[in-house]
């Protein structure tokens, strides 16, 4: 293609030069440095990275600033030696097993645990257990349905569990001298309790419906992401001077439905 332009009465003919067409799509596939990749095919390196990227988003939030206040007042008193983890979840699959898991870490280095810190759950991954084994968290080997001893302060950190497990967790230690070891970190009893039929709670989790008359709660701030990462959790102990005016009778009565 020419145009023609006059010039000193002559016509001049000027022709055009053609850039080279540049291959866009490869210039931008080069520069984009930010690749999506499937949690499947992560390894170590990268789920430590995105729980890096989790505990940022969660101790810079309004939400942790007064999670630690409560943690301050209400948990630290408790000083247990160990930490028992229960239905987290999968570290690699799941967006909230994840905050969780970095909280029970900020948990254990606050509260400075002297004794270890143990974990469950039976859809954690292999790469999960690696994760673990490198944070150096005990794996409980088989499922004891949340059914441990609690012989030494223990804080069962069970957000969102079933509340049959919950359950569990008290009558393994239904007694005078090991429920005052116990605080737990989980759904509020209360939120089943006198909200659902009794005929149910005494089937699924007897154990909840005297443990409410007792126990002291303290709930979690409301917000944070999508408020269901930590939702309708608190902490959850069993004074030691509540437990001590108890009469024998109520270790006995534990109604449950057959």
């Amino acid at each position: 293609m020419t145009d023609k332009v006059e010039e000193d009465g002559f016509v001049k003919v000027e022709r055009f030069k053609y850039k080279p067409v540049t291959n866009n799509k490869k210039k931008n596939k080069k520069n984009n440095k930010f690749t999506f990749k499937d949690s499947d095919d992560w390894n170590i390196d990268d789920i430590s990275l995105n729980l890096k990227q989790r505990k940022e988003a969660l101790i810079t939030s309004r939400f942790y600033k007064e999670l630690l206040v409560i943690f301050d007042d209400h948990l630290i008193l408790t000083k247990p030696h160990d930490i028992v983890c229960y239905g987290i979840g999968s570290i690699q699959k799941s967006k909230n097993a994840q905050f969780q898991f970095v909280l029970a870490l900020l948990l254990r280095e606050m509260l400075k645990i002297p004794g270890n810190m143990y974990i469950f759950d039976p859809v954690m991954t292999k790469l999960d257990q690696e994760l673990c084994i490198l944070h150096d968290i005990k794996i409980i080997k088989e499922n004891e349905d949340g059914k441990r001893l609690a012989e030494k302060p223990t804080l069962f950190y069970m957000p969102h569990c079933g509340r049959g497990l919950y359950s569990n967790t008290l009558s393994a230690n239904w007694n005078a001298k090991h429920l005052s070891n116990v605080t737990i970190v989980g759904n509020r009893f209360d939120m089943y309790v006198g909200s659902q039929l009794e005929k149910d709670l005494k089937k699924e989790c007897p154990y909840l419906i005297p443990a409410v008359e007792i126990l002291e709660a303290v709930s979690f701030p409301k917000e944070f992401d999508n408020n269901q990462i930590f939702s309708d959790l608190s902490i959850q102990t069993f004074p030691k001077e509540t437990i001590e005016k108890l009469e024998p009778e109520f270790w006995l009565n534990v109604s449950k439905e057959i």
